[in-house]
């Protein structure tokens, strides 16, 4: 049974017809007076200095509502983790979207894990809107030769370093923000970047979020913390970023480590980790939008096969270094870290745990932020999610380090997907893949041995143990 989230508050006879008696209904709407969703096309085209079409309004509409509709029904635990959502959504261009429907569905189960859907139905409002016909005065920036996702991250703040420093790019920058606090962050670090560098580059931020209306006749109400349909929205809005300004070029920065989403332990696999940046997602993602727009753009990341040491490092030959403490990169950042007084980092997360050890690889630790949670401390002050997380990564750091590129495959079949549409022809990428993993593995293993952490002997010796059974197995 799929649950239904009517893009409209329109009672239209075709939304009857497409939603079975008994299925789970929600409702949301980006429509300035009643709407329960907040997305200003108009500003948004604003910024840009650009009208935005009828295709990437549609575009803009559409991520909106997948990344709310996301976040507004709960995922179950174990087996129930994947859910069935059906979109029933209003479009300018109903002929292209159902000629695009199978590749977006594609793209967004890689992404959330989901089964989904899509019934696109014409939009009534007619075909135009005050966005794509209000006049728009040009934005007096220099030219931007691509476009790039800039979240307030590690990964993002040195994927800007590297693309303007090392690749002579002038990248259009992208950010999306909920509350004024990650607008205030990323404002601060585009200024240091713009500092460092001595000149001025074109920064669009947009906002997109749940909006409270007495209005509205539908409240929205927030029940799933996981987000993964979030990356949609952030390449989305960089793609019509990109269309607007006629680039070819579509940059996201993230360290191979948190992209390649090989699983730490069997209970994160699928989606149960992030897909955000994997390549498979990235690959359909870039062929959605050159079937919507009927042109060829490059959708890339730079940090596939580095390490976020490897970016540390990048950033502490710079003059930037100081600013490392202002990026954030808690998957609990804002909500679940407003609680910390001189915090914007739990500790415990993943990414999180990720970050400090590749600050101490990078030999830039002085300059991070405090973590609230001390992962190498004493393991009798960790509840058990909290021990749970840096034992996964450390059993998994362990079995990176000791086993083979060919054991290794087989016992992280996960390694194979990621060369799903690549191409075969290009360098050994699993062997760089694996270089990824085993440098980090490293990284960890010598920061908790120099921390003195009770937790590596017990995981070494059982990783050891699991090493031999793998070997044993398999016949190598």
């Amino acid at each position: 049974m799929y649950i239904n989230i009517i893009c409209d508050y329109q009672h239209r006879p075709e939304y009857r017809r497409l939603v079975k008696p008994k299925e789970k209904a929600f409702y949301l709407s980006v429509d300035s007076s009643f709407g329960n969703l907040l997305f200003d096309a108009k500003a948004f085209s604003r910024d840009l200095g650009k009208q935005l079409d009828s295709v990437s309004l549609d575009l803009c509409e559409i991520a909106a509502y997948v990344y709310l509709g996301d976040k507004a029904v709960e995922r179950g635990r174990y087996e129930k983790w994947t859910r069935n959502l059906s979109y029933i959504v209003p479009v300018r261009n109903p002929e292209l979207w159902n000629s695009v429907k199978e590749i977006l569905t594609n793209t967004l189960a890689i992404l959330s894990g989901d089964n989904i859907r899509f019934n696109f139905v014409p939009k009534i409002n007619g075909k135009e809107s005050e966005a794509s016909t209000a006049s728009v005065k040009s934005v007096g920036f220099s030219e931007s030769d691509c476009s790039c996702l800039f979240s307030g991250g590690l990964d993002s703040f040195a994927g800007a370093v590297y693309l303007i420093q090392k690749e002579g790019r002038r990248p259009l920058f992208a950010s999306h923000y909920v509350g004024g606090s990650l607008k205030t962050v990323q404002g601060n670090l585009m200024a240091a970047i713009e500092g460092e560098f001595g000149e001025e580059f074109h920064h669009v931020r947009y906002r997109v979020t749940s909006k409270p209306n007495k209005r509205a006749p539908h409240k929205y109400v927030r029940k799933e913390s996981s987000h993964r349909a979030r990356s949609f929205l952030f390449m989305s809005f960089a793609a019509v970023a990109a269309r607007l300004h006629d680039l070819s070029d579509i940059f996201i920065c993230e360290n191979g480590v948190m992209s390649l989403n090989v699983p730490i332990s069997d209970a994160r696999k699928g989606s149960r980790s992030t897909r955000h940046a994997h390549p498979l997602y990235l690959l359909y993602f870039n062929q959605l939008i050159n079937a919507l727009y009927e042109r060829k753009f490059n959708v890339q990341n730079p940090f596939s096969f580095w390490t976020k040491g490897e970016e540390v490092e990048l950033l502490g030959a710079t003059k930037l270094y100081p600013m490392l403490k202002h990026t954030v990169t808690c998957w609990g950042y804002p909500n679940q870290t407003l609680r910390y007084r001189h915090s914007n980092h739990c500790g415990y997360c993943m990414p999180c745990i990720v970050r400090r050890v590749s600050m101490i690889a990078g030999g830039m630790e002085t300059y991070d932020d405090q973590y609230v949670v001390d992962v190498f401390g004493s393991l009798d002050n960790l509840t058990g999610a909290q021990l749970r997380n840096v034992e996964d990564l450390a059993y998994f750091c362990q079995s990176f380090s000791i086993l083979s590129k060919t054991e290794l495959l087989y016992r992280y079949p996960e390694l194979v997907m990621i060369e799903a549409g690549a191409d075969k022809s290009a360098e050994d990428r699993i062997g760089k893949i694996v270089r990824v993993y085993k440098k980090f593995a490293a990284e960890f293993l010598a920061v908790a041995e120099s921390r003195q952490s009770a937790l590596v002997e017990p995981v070494i010796q059982e990783a050891s143990v699991f090493a031999d059974a793998v070997l044993c197995s398999s016949g190598l």
